[in-house]
């Protein structure tokens, strides 16, 4: 009878520590993730879905959220690289945040998903793999501490790029002005119509001294000179051909801010500035993204800019109640930059890289799990439609409403009853008829002149964002930026960068 006691309960003993191995070894991970540009302001039930659905599917994942806002996202996120923080797992990144695609990858902060030592990508996203398009995946391949590959995950979305107006035309109209009578697809030359002018005149007259009718973001404005960027850090650029971008075919790279171009255009936005027709708060590098982001939503403004999407016009005049439009300027253009434009990176001091990879797989995969994340709740946050698409509930989206173009892959998303069921075959198509760059596929390496690109970031921070958003006299303030630019080695980057460009037009 003792030896079956003893027999008993050894089997009881090793029962129990074979369960608590299971259990332990089920045990499901927490990744939290890091977004861009987002608006929540409640999002328990959202998340309580969203796991939910991550069980359902067996990811063994538990997500957890941290919402950046347009004001807060770049410090947020270069914080938890630069401190070496674990808890943050995956994180938004882009080709221009501060948490830059290129630069962050090359200095050992995000991990290589198809290092062949340990390829992420091979073992738990196969099927996020075949739902982006290789020519994002491509766009993505850039050199880092392990070698050339891939070291983000690119946001399914827009990819041809798009520079535009963002019109009120209702304000418009009740200006008694029509939007046909402003010619807006002018680029740079455009401040200088009496059109543009006269409209910008008539709103401030009319609303009143704390009306501010030019809402926009600082860079993206400078950029409708007609002007590409060629770098991370915004000081180098090449013309292109505002009807065939693709011309020319072998450009050369010349420093933005020397050219009399640059200057007249900031001489035309201090003079607007002067006028009040922008908010003193555009100054501000951490106000400026809230306000504006505050502005639009409230149709508080009377022309903005814009890097357009593919039906923007129907979505953000429902969301603000008003009749938005986005008169275009010049053609969508393709380029490493627009590519790189959204995607999302495991960061390299997450103890959770597997778990990550699963999740993004998940995400970028499951419609129903992608619905959550960036709509909300049926029932709650919108309602269905026969025809496929979605009805927002205005009083409750406003609590819940992610930027939904730096969620993943928006593609397997239902379209909205504002765009109709074909929005996004159409958007697809709209993509696929973008004109590449000849720069595309090139990305700066600024290792052979980093001290010198350290040094003029630092000079860009100090000026840029006063001078592009008219708040400086560019009198005063252009002459002493050029200077230390020149001082701080700019034009040994110029230089370098187009040694660099001369390789690869000559390995192509």
């Amino acid at each position: 009878m003792k030896r079956l006691l003893a027999t008993a309960l050894s089997l009881v003993l090793a029962l129990g520590l074979f369960a608590g191995c299971r259990s332990g070894a089920s045990k499901d991970v927490t990744v939290t993730v890091l977004f861009h540009g987002s608006s929540v302001a409640e999002d328990k039930a959202v998340v309580d879905a969203a796991n939910a659905r991550l069980k359902e599917l067996g990811t063994g994942v538990i997500f957890k959220p941290i919402w950046g806002t347009w004001g807060d996202f770049d410090t947020k996120a270069t914080t938890a690289l630069d401190t070496s923080d674990s808890t943050v797992d995956v994180m938004f990144t882009c080709s221009w945040s501060s948490n830059n695609y290129v630069a962050y990858s090359k200095s050992g902060h995000y991990v290589r998903l198809d290092d062949p030592e340990n390829n992420l990508l091979e073992k738990y996203g196969t099927g996020m793999k075949a739902a982006v398009p290789q020519s994002l995946w491509d766009g993505f391949s850039t050199s880092g501490t392990k070698g050339v590959g891939i070291y983000g995950v690119p946001g399914y979305k827009d990819y041809s790029q798009v520079y535009a107006w963002d019109v009120n035309n209702t304000r418009l109209a009740e200006l008694g002005i029509e939007f046909e009578s402003i010619n807006w697809d002018l680029g740079g030359e455009v401040f200088y119509t009496p059109e543009f002018e006269n409209a910008l005149k008539a709103a401030k007259d009319k609303y009143g001294p704390s009306f501010y009718p030019l809402i926009f973001e600082a860079e993206p404005l400078a950029r409708h000179i007609n002007t590409f960027d060629a770098d991370s850090i915004g000081l180098l650029y090449y013309d292109y051909d505002a009807d065939d971008p693709s011309k020319p075919e072998k450009p050369t790279i010349v420093a933005r801010y020397d050219t009399p171009e640059y200057e007249r255009y900031l001489n035309k936005i201090y003079e607007f500035y002067q006028a009040g027709y922008i908010d003193a708060a555009m100054s501000n590098s951490q106000q400026a993204g809230d306000a504006r982001t505050a502005a639009l939503q409230a149709g508080n403004y009377l022309i903005g800019s814009q890097t357009y999407s593919y039906g923007y016009d129907l979505q953000a005049s429902a969301e603000r109640g008003i009749d938005a439009r986005f008169p275009q300027i010049g053609k969508g253009i393709v380029s490493t930059g627009s590519v790189q434009g959204a995607g999302y990176a495991i960061s390299s001091f997450s103890k959770n890289p597997d778990a990550a990879m699963k999740f993004l797989n998940a995400w970028y995969t499951d419609q129903t799990l992608a619905t959550i994340m960036a709509y909300g709740l049926e029932g709650t946050h919108y309602t269905k439609n026969a025809d496929g698409t979605v009805t927002f509930i205005k009083e409750q989206r406003e609590n819940y409403a992610p930027w939904r173009n730096g969620m993943g892959n928006i593609f397997i998303l239902p379209p909205e009853d504002v765009t109709g069921p074909a929005y996004f075959e159409e958007f697809k198509a709209y993509n696929e008829a973008g004109v590449a760059t000849a720069l595309v596929g090139f990305t700066f390496d600024p290792e052979p002149v980093r001290n010198q690109v350290a040094a003029l970031a630092s000079v860009r921070d100090e000026y840029l964002f006063s001078l592009n958003t008219g708040t400086v006299d560019p009198a005063v303030a252009l002459p002493e930026f050029r200077a230390k630019l020149a001082a701080n080695g700019l034009n040994e980057v110029v230089a370098e960068t187009n040694r660099q460009l001369e390789a690869f037009f000559a390995s192509k």
